[in-house]
């Protein structure tokens, strides 16, 4: 075991003596070594505050975390970098790559301990996966959070997700993680949920990876363990493809109209209904077949949030796996999305980047029993 790893080890088992002791906080304050975790801040709810005219606008909030979060101060050393500040829908696939680099510089620098994203909620999710496919080999926890209402409103959410989310630094296992509202998600298996709650996450076809409450409960069983984690990528990516189209299917809906649009995309998410159905049409199953053959990639996943893709359940789930179209199983839109792009990015090509975004890589998706 390399000294770092021993370093970290005993930090971590130290940490958790402290965080299950009642008695004489102060004394063990002095002679626990505290983890020290970086806080890295790309703006969202949790630090807005109201303008003049009522709308909520990006604020100074993370200016002094500690102030407004004094109980961190009990719990680690934190390093705040403010990588961003605007509002989550805005965020660009090239924040991920910057946030990959930080994170890997992070990981590499042997005081820290563990990270914290602070992130809006509208695109927390599609980060979350995004840096599950880039990073495959972490070395600490990177846990994403952030808030429903900002840090400086009364009856915020944000103090305790963002103690959440050290703790689950700490505490929890070597993935990238979302921490919301008392639970630790599998960051690649969770997708927002409620846009007025706050409980505003779920994780629909995978339990939580740990549970808040007066003690924490981990579910040891599910976490990915390192020996099944895919090879080391050589280096980040340096741009990413254009997002695959995304087509939710409705009744009565065809590609009419789209062909030409079609051809310009190197990639395609079908969106069909219950366990993979859509009717095609036969000028559709044409379009599609044409794409197809001219190297275009078509995954298909439900618009259903709980339960998978089965392809040969029904007739038109079977047309569409003959033709070659990729079953997602049970992946979020967020984890597809993001995997088709990290995948393509990666120069992963032909058949193997078609078996890449189908296989889990990283535990994104439920395997097929034997």
């Amino acid at each position: 075991m390399s000294i770092r790893k021993c370093r970290y080890n005993g930090r971590r088992i130290a940490f958790k003596s402290f965080l299950a002791c009642r008695t004489h906080f102060s004394i063990l304050l002095e002679i626990v070594l505290k983890p020290r975790v970086k806080i890295l801040y790309t703006g969202g709810t949790l630090g807005m505050s109201s303008s003049k005219s009522g709308e909520l606008v990006p604020g100074e909030a993370l200016a002094d975390l500690s102030r407004w979060v004094p109980e961190l101060a009990k719990l680690v050393d934190i390093d705040v970098d403010i990588i961003a500040n605007m509002d989550s829908s805005l965020i660009q696939p090239e924040l991920w790559l910057d946030l990959a680099e930080h994170v890997k510089d992070a990981q590499n620098d042997e005081k820290t301990d563990g990270i914290v994203i602070l992130h809006g909620t509208d695109t927390l999710a599609f980060t979350a996966s995004m840096l599950s496919f880039l990073i495959p080999d972490l070395q600490i926890p990177v846990v994403l959070t952030g808030s429903q209402k900002p840090l400086q409103i009364v009856r915020t959410d944000a103090r305790n997700n963002i103690i959440g989310a050290v703790e689950t630094c700490i505490e929890g296992p070597v993935e990238v993680l979302v921490f919301f509202r008392d639970n630790a998600f599998r960051g690649n298996r969770c997708t927002k949920s409620a846009i007025s709650h706050f409980r505003a996450f779920e994780s629909p076809n995978f339990p939580p990876l740990g549970k808040a409450g007066i003690r924490w409960k981990w579910r040891k069983q599910d976490f990915w363990p390192k020996t099944r984690r895919p090879s080391i990528w050589p280096d980040l990516p340096k741009s990413f493809p254009e997002t695959p189209w995304v087509l939710p299917w409705t009744p009565g809906f065809n590609l009419s109209g789209l062909e030409s649009g079609l051809r310009k995309q190197w990639a395609v998410i079908i969106e069909a209904f219950g366990a993979g159905n859509i009717p095609l049409i036969a000028k559709d199953k044409k379009v599609l077949k044409d794409y197809l053959n001219s190297g275009g990639l078509i995954a298909l996943r439900s618009q259903v949030p709980k339960g998978e893709i089965e392809m040969g359940l029904y007739a038109p789930g079977k047309e569409l796996m003959e033709l070659g179209v990729i079953n997602a199983g049970d992946m979020t839109r967020e984890a597809l999305v993001t995997k088709m792009m990290a995948m393509k990015a990666l120069n992963f090509k032909g058949s193997e980047l078609k078996h890449a975004i189908a296989r889990t890589l990283v535990g994104e998706v439920t395997e097929a029993a034997d």
